[in-house]
């Protein structure tokens, strides 16, 4: 890792790998789970009719090649930061879509990671030679 990183650039590529880790292993699950329990609720109030709306829990099968995405970006971004911040931009863009697929904390982490890429100190790294 760079000495010269700022540390802003450091803690948005942290961050996109603990949500990479976390749209990999937990959040599909959740996001299933909660679907078939509204659908569980809604079929028990519609007399059965409700429960086509929990096939939506498919869905969180989106969230794990965000994630993986999210873990090679950040990796790469804390490695080599000229090549890795350019694409963690981009990357969260998708983040912040991944709450289509109920990725509310990746929402989230795309929108602190944008903030923190989109800094001064960080943009004035990127334009050195």
């Amino acid at each position: 890792m760079p000495e010269d990183l700022p540390q802003s650039a450091k803690n948005a590529a942290i961050l996109q790998i603990v949500s990479g880790v976390l749209n990999l292993f937990v959040m599909p699950g959740v996001v299933f789970a909660a679907t078939w329990v509204v659908g569980l609720v809604c079929g028990t109030c519609t007399f059965g009719v409700g429960t086509l709306a929990s096939l939506c829990g498919f869905v969180s099968c989106l969230l794990p090649p965000i994630g993986i995405a999210e873990i090679v970006v950040g990796a790469i971004a804390l490695t080599n930061p000229r090549q890795g911040i350019p694409f963690g931009r981009i990357l969260a863009f998708v983040e912040i879509g991944s709450l289509l697929a109920g990725g509310i904390v990746s929402a989230v982490i795309g929108v602190v990671v944008m903030r923190m890429y989109g800094d001064d100190e960080v943009t004035a790294y990127l334009e050195q030679v």
